[in-house]
């Protein structure tokens, strides 16, 4: 099939690349048009309990609002004195007047100590507006033009658009730098390799394809789903470390046929070697990818289809574009040298004296004595991972660095009483609608159930119905609040309808725990867990609820997902080379870089080692979606490696029929290829770590690493010694079993023995 698919492309060699670069551009052209916007959030989880209180106030209570947090400080410790709160209330006075704002509380308009910070210096307000998350972060600057910063007090603008304002900032920053630095460094290293500009720049071209295509692509599906706003420099950390992969290999292996090949040949030998590993690596880093749709948090799920999308254009460019480019050149890929002498690619039986060479022989001599010590130095740097702890990334360490980080921060260590900048929401929701009002005895029992809320650790205060509103009296108000509301005046009957609608009663719950953190995980538990007022279902949303929910969904899920990663890689690896012992070795090989890489993230992230080296300040958990993105894609990438050493190694093991013979020439003929590969993906990855948006950092440095680690100490020594040990048993499937896949042709079963230029691998 892939011998087809070279003839295929050397046959409409000029068409194919305009073709690309058509594609390419007429997606860019539409996703300006027609494209969508990627947007923040995206971590609540369908149907769960934060989410169901979440739908009841905005049912009840018209559109959810979203919240600016104007933060403010003064010298001196008078921060509740009229002086000050005159010249906050006229800093917004402007805003306040706006069509897109509902309301302002501060101290002023609400007397509540808590707006006031516990050391006295500090205040701040709510600006209530009547948009959404992604349409106030788009409204930002305008909606800041009408704040004035008040004389003689420090001013910070934060909340959710400003975060979200940050971190779109800060990712648009960390991707270009990653592509300044990336891009020139790959193409030195490129002309390392190759020994050739016009060989070297073929990776780059297949990549200045594949992921503008992608991005194109993510952008119109962004206007009918919603996609996160880390989903740009995902895809983009993947499509570079792909099509520069993909390209090295191909590229590499068409040069070798060349050596002793016409061009026609040669391109179809390396579609039929090299292309075939490309797409079965491309099948596995993709299916890595898409298991990301099973969590139900939809920003997980737009990763997943964003990854598998330029995993798809980079699989389409790297098996048409690049072949027909190879045959437009021919010979000319070796043009404007930088070496007197290029370097030609020799046979694999000429590798002997390489490097690589030189470690397959010592593996192949003393397999068990390095095997050993290899596998315990992998285990022991995954150990770290055993003390993980997970978040959802609502650290102040996580946001980053700006103004709105400093107010956020603020706020949340000034106004513990005010719970930060996350109070809990509490929603009863009551079998029959309450009518406006309460009855004596839901009075009653209400105020019995809130007393116990009250009680549990960390409440600091509850505001709701049945707390008077500023300058009215606390036993006259629930008096009105038993009447019609045709009897009550007009002012109490809008405090009552923003508290109570329909069957629903609502509250906030100050208290003095992060939204992350285990003080408020323990809060939401303990409040679930209370018994509500007869009559009643209470239920809780927030941050706190928010990420307890998704943190529950999620590791309900991950075993769902690793298990479907795990056994379609196996399905894939047993049909291309089959052998039911290959799966199970490459499984196994990869969750040990995989955990050696995630044991680095947790000691130099969560620990916080090398932070000053890298700038970021440890948070002390790590965002729960990190660690499931590396694997989706580390899982992928690494099979990347094992199925380009694999089909070497299978090559030589169907012509000599010599299991040592073929592993030692395998690994010898493609370590060479692997680690500057792999080089080239490490500065790929760590460009991106350049940045102070922290998960990005993480991907990045997490990536690095397990790319070093599967290169070298994973398939440069323990795939070969396993293999050296395993002997014939490598290739061991039940005959029955191994004829019908014979049969649908997935992979050749040549006899030991036949030369290679009698038996060109046909697809």
């Amino acid at each position: 099939m892939f011998g087809r698919l070279g003839d295929f492309t050397y046959r409409h060699r000029r068409v194919i690349p305009l073709a690309a670069l058509v594609l390419t551009l007429v997606l860019l052209g539409l996703s300006g048009p027609f494209g969508g916007q990627l947007s923040s959030g995206g971590f609540s989880v369908p149907g769960s309990q934060s989410q169901r209180a979440s739908d009841l106030l905005t049912k009840h209570f018209g559109a959810a609002t979203t919240q600016l947090l104007l933060v403010y400080q003064s010298p001196a410790a008078d921060a509740a004195s009229s002086s000050v709160q005159t010249r906050v209330d006229r800093s917004f006075s402007r805003l306040a007047q706006r069509p897109q704002v509902a309301s302002v509380l501060d101290y002023t308009n609400t007397g509540q100590s808590v707006f006031i910070g516990g050391s006295g210096h500090d205040t701040f307000a709510v600006v209530n507006l009547k948009l959404s998350q992604t349409e106030a972060t788009n409204q930002l600057a305008s909606l800041e033009s009408y704040i004035t910063a008040p004389k003689g007090l420090r001013m910070w603008v934060t909340g959710a658009p400003a975060i979200n304002a940050l971190y779109n900032t800060g990712l648009e920053q960390q991707l270009k730098r990653a592509e300044l630095i990336a891009l020139p460094v790959s193409l030195v290293l490129l002309l390392i390799v190759f020994g050739s500009v016009v060989a070297a720049l073929l990776p780059l071209v297949i990549a200045g394809l594949a992921v503008p295509a992608a991005l194109g692509l993510i952008s119109l599906i962004a206007a009918r789903f919603g996609m996160s706003i880390f989903v740009t420099n995902v895809a983009t950390i993947i499509g570079l470390g792909l099509a520069i992969d993909y390209s090295l290999f191909f590229v590499k292996r068409f040069r070798e046929e060349l050596t002793h090949s016409e061009v026609q040949v040669a391109v179809r030998a390396a579609t039929a070697s090299a292309g075939k590993a490309v797409a079965i690596s491309g099948t596995a880093v993709a299916v890595g990818l898409s298991s990301l749709t099973l969590f139900p948090a939809s920003a997980l799920r737009s990763m997943g289809v964003g990854g598998v999308v330029v995993v798809g254009c980079t699989l389409l460019f790297a098996l048409t574009a690049l072949p027909a480019l190879l045959a437009l050149l021919g010979r000319r890929v070796n043009s404007l040298s930088v070496r007197r002498s290029l370097h030609r690619a020799s046979r694999p039986t000429d590798h002997h004296s390489s490097f690589w060479g030189w470690v397959a022989d010592r593996v192949m001599r003393h397999p068990v004595a390095i095997a050993i010590p290899t596998a315990a130095v992998l285990l022991a740097a995954g150990t770290p991972f055993l003390s993980l702890r997970l978040s959802t990334g609502s650290s102040v360490y996580e946001i980053p660095a700006g103004p709105a980080r400093t107010g956020y921060a603020l706020l949340n260590f000034s106004f513990p009483q005010a719970g930060g900048v996350d109070d809990m929401n509490l929603v009863l929701n009551y079998a029959h609608p309450l009518g406006g009002r309460l009855s004596a005895t839901q009075e009653h029992q209400l105020g019995a159930y809130l007393a116990r809320v009250q009680a549990l650790p960390g409440v600091q205060g509850i505001d709701g119905v049945l707390k008077a509103p500023p300058g009215e009296n606390q036993a006259a108000y629930l008096r009105l609040l038993l009447l019609p509301a045709g009897q009550r005046p007009a002012g109490i009957n809008r405090y009552i309808a923003g508290n109570i609608a329909g069957p629903i009663a609502q509250f906030e719950i100050a208290n003095s725990f992060g939204p992350d953190s285990a003080q408020g995980a323990a809060l939401v538990h303990r409040l679930r867990t209370l018994a509500g007022p007869p009559g009643a279902q209470p239920l809780l949303a927030g941050g706190a609820a928010e990420s307890v929910d998704f943190i529950n969904a999620f590791a309900q899920t991950i075993p769902w997902a690793v298990l479907l990663v795990v056994a379609v890689t196996m399905l894939v690896l047993f049909l291309t080379f089959g052998s039911v012992v290959l799966p199970v070795k490459a499984v196994l090989m990869s969750m040990i870089s995989i955990s050696a890489a995630f044991g680095a993230m947790v000691w130099i992230f969560q620990q916080g080692h090398l932070s000053n080296i890298l700038g970021f300040t440890a948070p002390g958990s790590i965002t729960a979606t990190d660690p499931v993105l590396m694997f989706a894609i580390m899982f992928g990438l690494s099979m990347d490696y094992e199925v380009f050493l694999l089909t070497r190694i299978r090559e030589r093991y169907l012509e000599t029929g010599d299991n040592r013979r073929a592993v030692q020439e395998g690994l010898a003929a493609t370590g060479g290829v692997i680690s500057s590969a792999a080089l080239i993906m490490i500065t790929v990855f760590s460009a991106f770590a350049l940045g102070h948006v922290l998960d990005i950092q993480i991907l990045g440095v997490g990536m690095a690493i397990a790319v070093a680690v599967d290169a070298t100490l994973v398939r440069g020594i323990m795939v070969p010694a396993l293999m050296r040990i395993l002997g014939e048993l490598n290739w061991w499937a039940p005959s029955g079993v191994k004829a019908l896949v014979a049969r649908l042709g997935f992979y050749e079963d040549r006899r030991p023995g036949t030369t290679r230029e009698a038996t060109a691998p046909q697809g």
